[in-house]
C-alpha cells in the first residue's frame, strides 16, 4: 500500500529513521543531499533496480523528490505497491520547502 505524507511527517521521519530507507528520486537533479540516503533516479527501469536492491516486500520506504513539480515520487509508490510492496510512503515536494543546512525548513 501506498501512502502519501505532508511535509511535517516527511520532515519527522527524516530525523528519526527507525526502518525507514529514504529514496531521493530526483537523483542528480536533487536540490539537497542528505546523508544516508539512497540517491534512485526515476527512471523506466526504476522497478526492477528498487527491487534487485530490497527485496523485502515489507521493508519501510519513503520516495521523495524536493523538486517542485516531480511527480515521480506518487509514480513510483504506484509501481512499488503493484509489485506488492505493502509500505510505500511518498512526499512530492512543494513551493514550501526550504532547505537550510542540509535540513528542511
Amino acid at each position: 500500500m501506498k501512502y502519501e505524507i505532508p511535509r511535517e511527517m516527511f520532515k519527522q521521519r527524516l530525523a528519526d529513521r527507525l526502518n525507514f530507507v529514504f529514496i531521493d528520486l530526483a537523483g542528480e537533479k536533487s536540490p539537497v543531499k542528505f546523508e544516508n540516503i539512497e540517491s534512485m533516479a526515476y527512471t523506466t527501469d526504476f522497478k526492477n533496480a528498487f527491487s534487485s536492491k530490497y527485496p523485502n516486500k515489507s521493508q519501510n520506504v519513503v520516495l521523495y523528490s524536493l523538486n517542485k513539480g516531480d511527480n515521480s515520487p506518487a509514480t513510483a509508490a504506484d509501481e512499488l505497491s503493484d509489485l506488492g510492496y505493502n509500505f510505500i510512503y511518498y512526499y512530492k515536494g512543494s513551493n514550501d520547502d526550504l532547505v537550510l543546512d542540509k535540513g528542511l525548513n
